[in-house]
């Protein structure tokens, strides 16, 4: 074999072995999220997450969330059709990342909502109003306050709450959950542990599709 055809050889050995080298850490990597995604407290379920749809379902999509976020908006009736066109099948649990600015101060508003049993009417009302408060150049979160007085919330208590501890523990810990998980930008989306690599409604549905077809098989 002379030199130019070993060292083709050699070449070809060592992109085999990286390649090879990727496509095992990727297939670990998979199957460690798959495996947190069934346990009870892990980066994807944190006992405060909030739960839409049934708590049996054996499909999970894990949306990490950004009140002030666009996209956000955009995407959360669609995510919530997702859940009730295939009942006790799927479930939606919100992790809030408050990526833009004064958007802090919304999810402190959400998590206190939700220890009054009220995050998804309070979250709805917060959504419908966005344009109003969550101006990227002004925000005016203070507005919220009023945004939501309709919904049932106790407002002192909810002014008392977003200031807790307990409150802040919990924005901590999604965030610090959406950076072991890579999440840099809202919405960020896993089924089932499996990440939306491929940004869209469309794609999600089909996630979420091919993961019922394997938790429901016919």
């Amino acid at each position: 074999m002379n030199k130019k055809i070993l060292v083709l050889v050699v070449g070809a050995l060592v992109v085999l072995g990286f390649s090879l080298g990727i496509y095992v850490y990727q297939d670990k990597q998979a199957q460690t999220l798959s495996r947190l995604a069934q346990e009870s407290n892990s980066v994807f379920n944190r006992p405060h997450a909030p739960v839409y749809g049934s708590p049996t379902a054996k499909v999970r999509i894990v949306e990490f969330f950004d009140p002030a976020c666009e996209t956000c908006r955009a995407f959360y009736p669609l995510v919530k059709k997702l859940v009730d066109e295939r009942p006790g099948q799927v479930q939606l649990l919100v992790r809030q990342l408050p990526l833009h600015h004064g958007s802090d101060q919304a999810s402190r508003i959400l998590e206190a909502a939700r220890l009054q049993g009220l995050f998804w009417p309070v979250t709805e009302a917060v959504l419908r109003a966005q344009p109003l408060w969550a101006s990227h150049d002004r925000p005016q979160p203070e507005l919220i306050w009023s945004i939501v007085e309709n919904t049932g919330l106790n407002i002192r208590k909810a002014k008392d709450d977003v200031a807790t501890p307990q409150v802040q523990a919990s924005l901590d810990q999604d965030m610090a959950d959406a950076k072991t998980l890579n999440v840099t930008l809202t919405p960020g989306f896993f089924v089932n542990g499996k990440p939306l690599s491929n940004f869209g409604h469309a794609q999600l549905k089909a996630l979420v599709d091919a993961e019922i077809e394997s938790a429901y098989p016919q």
